[in-house]
């Protein structure tokens, strides 16, 4: 008779945008069939969706697959780019009679990359630059990538050192970037840009004895097309870093 191995989480936390993993885990499953069912609100009325029997796929979200380990008793169910509509109850169902299940919350949260300091930053020629950039709910793998202008920063650079910390208490990486001995060709804008999160950035202003009340911004189009850019730079960076992800999966649960 099958079933459930108890030790395993039915309460999973996911980034958005990254790949969530629920695990159910029956033993002595035998001839019989587990099924993923979520458990779907509409209109007031919770109603199940069949989601996957076996190794099939019903749902015509390509983002839901299931995964089987090669033990046969862990059946995954794999959600690519998770959405916070995503969030809610899954059941995982075995076809005994009477049917048995468990059910698993998918908890799904935003990751955010803050700057820390103002929004304009001034500094005065020959001196050093530091910058600070956390993002909360981050994972710990993450590579916080920075950006000066649409140029990623090279930390080859004799001048130049970056950071990163990761604090899992509090699911948050740090990244500081620090460059020395500054010149003009130094300013513009400074972006912190992660995988699985909005990117955040400041405006550094290398002075020379002049008075910052005296400085000018740059005009809005070209902060409009940089904002394209990097929208187009961190959806490009996503891609292949779930890429990755989703090779290395398939090659454990192969």
């Amino acid at each position: 008779q099958p079933y459930f191995d108890i030790d395993f989480q039915r309460n999973v936390t996911a980034i958005s945008t990254q790949t969530a993993f629920l695990h159910c885990r029956v033993k002595d499953l035998g001839l019989k069939a587990v099924s993923w069912i979520r458990q779907r609100e509409l209109n007031g009325i919770v109603r199940p969706v069949i989601l996957t029997t076996g190794l099939f796929t019903y749902t015509s979200d390509q983002r839901f697959s299931v995964l089987q380990h090669r033990s046969l008793t862990d059946w995954v169910l794999q959600i690519k780019f998770v959405q916070p509509r995503d969030a809610g109850i899954y059941e995982c169902q075995v076809s005994t009679e009477p049917r048995i299940s468990e059910n698993f919350h998918l908890n799904v949260v935003e990751s955010k990359a803050k700057m820390i300091g103002p929004a304009d930053v001034y500094v005065k020629q020959g001196s050093t630059l530091g910058l600070t950039c956390l993002v909360s709910q981050a994972v710990e793998h993450a590579t916080i990538f920075w950006y000066h202008d649409l140029n990623v920063i090279d930390e080859s650079q004799p001048i130049v050192r970056i950071d990163q910390h990761f604090d899992s208490t509090i699911a948050t990486m740090t990244s500081r970037l620090r460059i020395n001995n500054l010149q003009s060709a130094h300013s513009g804008n400074y972006t912190c840009l992660t995988t699985a999160a909005d990117p955040a950035s400041t405006m550094v202003h290398v002075i020379n004895g002049e008075h910052p009340a005296a400085m000018q911004h740059g005009n809005t189009g070209m902060s409009h097309k940089l904002c394209v850019s990097k929208c187009w730079i961190s959806l490009s960076l996503r891609v292949v870093i779930e890429l990755l992800i989703s090779v290395v999966t398939y090659n454990y649960y192969r």
